[in-house]
C-alpha cells in the first residue's frame, strides 16, 4: 500500500516536473471587524482548483479542514463552523471570544501553498451612553467643570460637540481618560450649550447628550477682559475729547471778545456827550463851545473846570443882548469830564 502511494506521488511528481511551478494566490474582501451575535465570514478567492485543500486556522491551532467536504473541525464550537463556496469560512452567532488571529492554508501538490491572515475582533454592542456633569451647578466663580461620557459596553471613542458643532480641543476645552471627560476650565455664560458626546467602536455607535447652564455670579464680573478693556480704552478717549472741546470752546470765546473789543474799543470819545441844554451829540462831531453847548473831545482834550463869562467875546449874548442885564456877581458854569 505504502509501496504503491510512493509511486503514485512519484509519477506526479514526474509529470509536473517540466512545468514551472508558482505559489497559489489568494484574495479576499472580508472585513475583519465584527458586533457580537452576527456572523463572521471570511470570503476567499484563489487561482488553482485542481485538487486542492483548505486549512483554517486560530491563532496557529487547526480549526477547519476543508477538501471539498469537512474532513475536520475543532471541538467546542457547537455546529457554528461552516464552508461556503471554495472554501470560505463562516462562524455563527459570533461572541467576543471568537476574536483572533485567522489563517488559511490552501494547498495542491505540484504547487506552492497559498497563505492569508485575517486579524479578527469581535466587538460588543455600545449600549447605554449617557453624559454626566461635575459638579451639577455651575456659576462664573467655579474654577473647572468635568462633562463625563459613559457606556455600559462597547465605548472605545468618544467625540465630542456643542450644539451640533466641532470643539476645538485647547484653552478652555481639554480632553481626559482617552477623551472620554470633556473639561471646560474657567467656564462662563459663553460656554452655555448642549453638549453631546458620540462613543462609538469599529462596528457600532450611541449618541448621548446633555446641557450645560452657567449661571451669572455676583462674585465675578458679567464683562469679558475684552469688553472690560474696551469700556477702559472708550472712556479715556471721551476724556481726551472733552477736554479738547473745552480748550476749543475757550478759544473761540476768548476771540470772539477780542474782536469785539477791537470794533468797538471802550473810551470816553466812543460815549454820547451830553450837554448842558440837554442835547446828546455824537462823538464825531467838531468840537466847539457855546454858552449853551459845552463839548469834549476825548482824544484830544482833558478837561476840568471852566468858568464861563457872560462877557466872553465867544459867547452869542452880545450879538443877543438880554433886556434884563445879569447879576454883578458871574454864574459859573461847570463842565466835568465824560
Amino acid at each position: 500500500m505504502d509501496g504503491c502511494a510512493t509511486l503514485l506521488c512519484a509519477l506526479i511528481l514526474l509529470a509536473h516536473s517540466g512545468r514551472e511551478v508558482a505559489a497559489i494566490n489568494i484574495e479576499s474582501n472580508s472585513a475583519t471587524d465584527f458586533l457580537v451575535g452576527r456572523n463572521i465570514n471570511l470570503s476567499i478567492s484563489y487561482n488553482y482548483t485542481e485538487n486542492t485543500s483548505v486549512n483554517w486556522y486560530k491563532n496557529e491551532s487547526l480549526l477547519l479542514k476543508w477538501d471539498k467536504v469537512i474532513t475536520a473541525q475543532v471541538a467546542g464550537y457547537n455546529g457554528r463552523l461552516n464552508i461556503t463556496g471554495f472554501g470560505s469560512l463562516v462562524i455563527s452567532n459570533s461572541t467576543t471570544d471568537d476574536s483572533g488571529s485567522y489563517r488559511v492554508n490552501v494547498d495542491a501538490i505540484g504547487q506552492i501553498a497559498g497563505v492569508l491572515i485575517f486579524p479578527v475582533k469581535v466587538y460588543d454592542p455600545v449600549n447605554d451612553a449617557s453624559v454626566s456633569q461635575s459638579p451639577n451647578a455651575v456659576d462664573e466663580s467655579t474654577p473647572v467643570v468635568n462633562l463625563t461620557c459613559n457606556a455600559s459596553s462597547g465605548g472605545l471613542a468618544f467625540v465630542w460637540t456643542r450644539d451640533g458643532q466641532s470643539l476645538s480641543i485647547n484653552g478652555s476645552f481639554v480632553t481626559l481618560d482617552g477623551g472620554r471627560t470633556l473639561q471646560i476650565n474657567l467656564p462662563n455664560r459663553t460656554h452655555s450649550g448642549n453638549y453631546s458626546c458620540n462613543v462609538s467602536n469599529p462596528v457600532d455607535w450611541e449618541k448621548a447628550s446633555r446641557m450645560l447652564n452657567v449661571s451669572y455670579s455676583v462674585n465675578s464680573s458679567s464683562l469679558s477682559g475684552g469688553a472690560i478693556a474696551g469700556i477702559v480704552i472708550g472712556a479715556v478717549c471721551g476724556a481726551i475729547l472733552l477736554i479738547a472741546l473745552i480748550i476749543i470752546a475757550i478759544f473761540c470765546i476768548r476771540k470772539k471778545r477780542k474782536g469785539e473789543k477791537e470794533k468797538n474799543p471802550a473810551g470816553p470819545h466812543k460815549a454820547a456827550i451830553r450837554t448842558i441844554s440837554g442835547s446828546t451829540l455824537s462823538p464825531d462831531d467838531p468840537a466847539y463851545f457855546t454858552l449853551n453847548n459845552i463839548m469834549y473831545r476825548n482824544s484830544s482834550i482833558s478837561m476840568g473846570s471852566y468858568v464861563m463869562n457872560y462877557g466872553d467875546s465867544t459867547s452869542d449874548y452880545l450879538r443877543n443882548p438880554s433886556p434884563n442885564p445879569p447879576p454883578s456877581q458871574p454864574k459859573v458854569k461847570k463842565a466835568t469830564q465824560v
